[in-house]
């Protein structure tokens, strides 16, 4: 396969020979006013400043109507002094009992409800931005954009905001302080903005400036421009935040009480570049990981959740996501779902000049049967043009010889004119003995807009390619892979689009060995409502070189498989008080059938309630025997406030005979500290007696200090 390697190649010199600079759309420009007293935030525009300023009102739509005038009036007024940027929003409703609040927690799902979205380029670079979104009854959540369209959900600032809902509508009054932005200093700085509104009741959602559906609001280059920001200072940018945890835990065996403290150092070095340090780091250990049924005989993915890994995780990516990762955190700190203590760690992380640049450094401690370890990575994305990148990355575990390796790798990006982007990446892992296949390369071509989608890709991942800090799902493949989709939106009553799709996925061995191969046809329709009907027709050809337990005492013998399926899929819209997300899928399945169906059901009976129920279970017919695996959990929520909240979370596994049980209380008593209490039980019915499995209660504080 010499030539893929010649094609990703030729992908990087042809990137950056055609890579555009141009900003598409003709930027919209507002200059903020300078003031001198600070506003209350109480959610009235009542200072005499916010009526002097001119507002923003040319909101347009860009969904449903692309370009259409905004069905409702808003009024922007921006106001900034030194430390601070101020948003006063004035979002006029002629039906504001039809106003959708359904969030009010920190960091929930947000576009179901009516708010405003506020997007910030401030390095005025045109490919990231922050992004700060709210809505009517107090929920937020902040978003980090990197590259247009690398988004870190998890990233957390300290900023703040209050609303009021009258008889027109309702009014936002925001504060951002300028330690949570990054720019470059100068006599007058410009930052890119985009102002979103969703207007719930009809579906809608108007910006500024206007930029088409072919972009999403993490689209930087298609921002407008704030100008004229003068003396801006960002103050010591130093955040201190110590912790402190005490607790109970039990297990069959034995019982303990713990305590623990530690403390994360955030300081900014310079306006775009930050270091943090850590000292015995916060395992957060606030809520279970979600079960799951492995229907392959490949490893499962568990996502990060710990806060110091979190932040500016994007600039640290590096390969296939949840497939093969040179950076995964979870290898640090965790065996399994083994807890290693870290004694101490830093980052270094932003941009120099024109280049992105990262560097992590942690050590943890011996643990039982395992040696303390040191981990390294670095992290480079040099800047090219206004929308592309080339950069490389090196990784470093030590003090395990098992585990003990180096690795290191190439990308690139060129995300050109209407979305076209081209990226490829080549990296090595180099553990002691191991002299071949230790390679993963990959190249691809797609583009995003609103009528269609399409995607080519080739990765190649060696049989022995292990990186130290990484993670591997399947290894020794090389994977072709086409992708096509079509939504056209057809001038019918009730109907917003439909979506015609096929994907096809071929992947070998090294050896030649075609191991799988995936045809997968779907149609979609989605309607005014944001209702939407899929349905999905897959036919998978599957080489299984040796036998493994798919369930216990089921095995699937090795040998050649043809599994042929049909997959239906309905989805209410998120704005109603009770939406269904519903799945059902049945056919063919390693020489037996699989039937399977899950249930997503969120209720909200009033606003400060919440409760979803998701099931999901398989019913699976082999030649080895039979078997079903159903999973459920339920969410109940209740919040007294957006800053009070609770929550009781239960999961059960049948398959492998697990209950978990989760109640946390969250304070968030000022904005970047709160206390948690937490309790959590496992059990297993079947396979001990009594059937307790685990059991902790755990009461945790996290006070932020802002210099």
């Amino acid at each position: 396969m010499k030539w893929v390697h010649l094609f990703w190649v030729f992908f990087l010199l042809t990137a950056f020979a055609y890579s555009s600079s141009g900003n598409p759309g003709g930027a919209r420009t507002v200059a903020p006013r300078l003031i001198s007293e600070k506003p209350k935030l109480d959610g009235v525009l009542d200072e005499q400043f916010w009526q002097e300023i001119e507002p923003i009102t040319d909101f347009v739509q860009q969904e449903p109507g692309d370009g259409d005038p905004a069905t409702e009036r808003t009024e922007a007024r921006i106001a900034y002094d030194r430390h601070n940027l101020y948003f006063g929003i004035r979002a006029f409703d002629s039906e504001p009992r039809r106003l959708v609040q359904s969030v009010y927690e920190r960091d929930g799902f947000m576009p179901a409800d009516d708010g405003i979205l506020i997007g910030i380029d401030s390095n005025n670079d045109n490919r990231t931005a922050f992004i700060f979104e709210m809505n009517t009854v107090g929920g937020k959540t902040d978003i980090e954009v990197s590259e247009e369209g690398s988004f870190n959900i998890n990233w957390d600032a300290i900023w703040n905001y209050a609303v009021k809902v009258d008889d027109e509508g309702y009014t936002i009054e925001v504060v951002i302080p300028m330690f949570v932005l990054r720019f470059k200093p100068a006599d007058e700085i410009e930052m890119g903005l985009l102002l979103k509104r969703r207007i719930r009741k009809n579906n809608e959602e108007v910006n500024w400036p206007y930029f088409s559906r072919d972009y999403e609001f993490g689209a930087a280059s298609q921002y407008g421009k704030m100008t004229g920001l003068q003396g801006l200072e960002r103050g010591k940018d130093l955040e201190i935040k110590p912790y402190g945890l005490a607790g109970y835990s039990q297990t069959v065996d034995d019982s303990e009480y713990e305590a623990d403290a530690g403390v994360d150092v955030k300081w900014g070095i310079t306006p775009n570049l930050t270091t943090d340090l850590t000292f015995n780091t916060d395992f957060a250990q606030i809520e279970s990981d979600e079960l799951q049924v492995n229907l392959t005989r490949f490893n499962l993915f568990y996502p990060e959740k710990r806060d110091f890994f979190l932040e500016s995780a994007n600039l640290f990516q590096f390969g296939l996501g949840q497939r093969a990762e040179v950076f995964f955190s979870r290898r640090i700190g965790l065996r399994g779902f083994e807890e290693v203590p870290i004694i101490a760690g830093g980052r270094l992380y932003g941009l120099v000049g024109s280049t992105n640049v990262g560097a992590l450094v942690m050590q943890t401690a011996e643990s039982g049967v395992h040696p303390g370890e040191n981990f390294i990575v670095g992290r480079v994305k040099q800047n090219i043009s206004r929308r592309s990148y080339l950069g490389g990355i090196f990784t470093n575990r030590t003090g395990d010889t098992s585990m003990e390796d180096t690795t290191f790798g190439t990308d690139f990006m060129a995300l050109l004119d209407n979305n076209l982007r081209i990226h490829g990446q080549i990296s090595r892992s180099g553990r002691e003995g191991v002299s071949e296949g230790q390679w993963f390369a990959s190249a691809g071509i797609l583009q995003i807009t609103d009528r269609y989608y399409w995607e080519f890709r080739y990765d190649d991942i060696g049989e022995n390619f292990e990186p130290g800090i990484g993670f591997v799902a399947r290894p020794d493949q090389r994977t072709l892979t086409g992708f096509g989709q079509y939504t056209p939106r057809p001038d019918w009553s009730g109907v917003r689009k439909l979506s015609f799709s096929t994907l096809f996925r071929r992947i070998e061995n090294h050896a030649g060995n075609l191991e799988t191969r995936t045809i997968n046809p779907g149609v979609g329709i989605t309607f005014s409502t944001e209702d939407t009907i899929q349905a999905e027709y897959e036919d998978t050809f599957d080489w299984i070189p040796y036998s493994f337990e798919i369930a216990p005492g089921i095995v699937v013998q090795e040998g050649d498989y043809t599994n042929r399926s049909g997959l239906a899929m309905f989805e209410s819209s998120r704005s109603r008080r009770f939406s269904v997300f519903l799945i059902g899928r049945a056919g063919s399945f390693y020489g037996g059938d699989l039937k399977g169906f899950a249930a997503h059901v969120t209720f909200r009976p009033w606003a400060q309630v919440r409760i979803q129920a998701d099931s999901e279970t398989h019913w699976v017919d082999l030649p080895g025997g039979s078997f079903s695996s159903p999973v459920a959990r339920i969410h109940f929520s209740y919040y007294f406030s957006s800053s009070l909240s609770t929550r009781v979370a239960t999961q059960y596994s049948d398959l492998y005979d697990e209950f978990l049980l989760n109640f946390r209380l969250r304070w968030i008593y000022t904005p970047g500290s709160e206390l948690w209490f937490v309790y959590n039980e496992g059990r297993q019915f079947e396979s001990l007696d009594p059937s307790l499995r685990d059991r902790a209660v755990i009461v945790k504080l996290v006070h932020n200090f802002n210099f």
